[in-house]
């Protein structure tokens, strides 16, 4: 395939299409280039944040060099995951052979070796370059006038799909920003910090009730798979009380 772009008013869509040589009387494919290397990126992320296999590339088990390999897959996953487009493109360059699209999904094909210069993981004599497929179920599904690539979900159609709501994500950044900036102040009132810093004083203690939820509705919140019924005013508007069980019926957790 050779990458390929269209221009629409003010945004420009890239892609990737099938070369004419390679056709052979089948039907072209055209895939986005964000979503192919969106799920690129994040399979080799996962694979550099899995310590065994880590630790199987330092020789010799080197305690030291394998709390560097670590570190080192953890901060080119960070690169793959939400990094620079160049570092992205260098680190995918460095690491992989060959990426290879099918019906059934995506073939990533790379080395030890690959892997081990990526991440600048030094050996002593002779370790074995060996070969590493990693497989990633994809499909092709239409979203309004555009093929799209996703990863299919579960067999299971009454798991509520994801939907992660932004301004109730933002609530509970907000609620978290103002229970640290009460627990700076611990010899000050709520109301002399609220007009210090020019707030409501009635919000921000609303806000510092938020950030007492419970840590698995946070991670739910953040993740999208909260209750249709749990939006940012009905969080704001709702008595909500300190015990985490409480707290999981009310909002529609339990």
């Amino acid at each position: 395939m050779t990458p390929s772009h269209s221009t629409k008013p003010g945004r420009r869509y890239r892609y990737y299409v099938t070369r004419p040589d390679q056709l052979d009387e089948a039907p072209a494919w055209r895939v986005s280039a964000f979503d192919l290397e969106r799920l690129v990126c994040q399979r080799m992320a996962e694979l550099l944040c899995d310590q065994q296999f880590l630790c199987n590339l330092v020789p010799d088990g080197d305690a030291a060099a394998i709390h560097q390999a670590i570190a080192a897959g953890d901060l080119a996953a960070a690169t793959l995951r939400s990094g620079p487009a160049h570092d992205r493109a260098e680190l995918l360059t460095a690491m992989i052979d060959r990426i290879t699209l099918g019906d059934g999904g995506i073939e990533i094909a790379t080395h030890t070796e690959s892997i081990r210069t990526a991440l600048q993981i030094t050996t002593t004599g002779d370790k074995p370059n060996e070969p590493i497929i990693l497989a990633l179920p994809a499909t092709k599904v239409r979203r309004g006038h555009q093929l799209r690539l996703v990863i299919p979900g579960p067999a299971d159609h009454t798991t509520t799909p994801a939907r992660r709501d932004e301004r109730l994500v933002a609530l509970i950044a907000e609620a978290h920003a103002a229970r640290q900036l009460i627990l700076s102040q611990p010899d000050r009132s709520i109301a002399s910090i609220a007009a210090s810093n020019n707030k409501c004083r009635t919000r921000l203690a609303r806000l510092v009730s938020l950030a007492c939820l419970a840590p698995d509705i946070v991670t739910a919140i953040v993740q999208g798979r909260q209750p249709a019924t749990l939006t940012a005013r009905t969080l704001q508007d709702i008595d909500l009380p300190l015990a985490w069980p409480d707290q999981r019926v009310l909002l529609g957790f339990a």
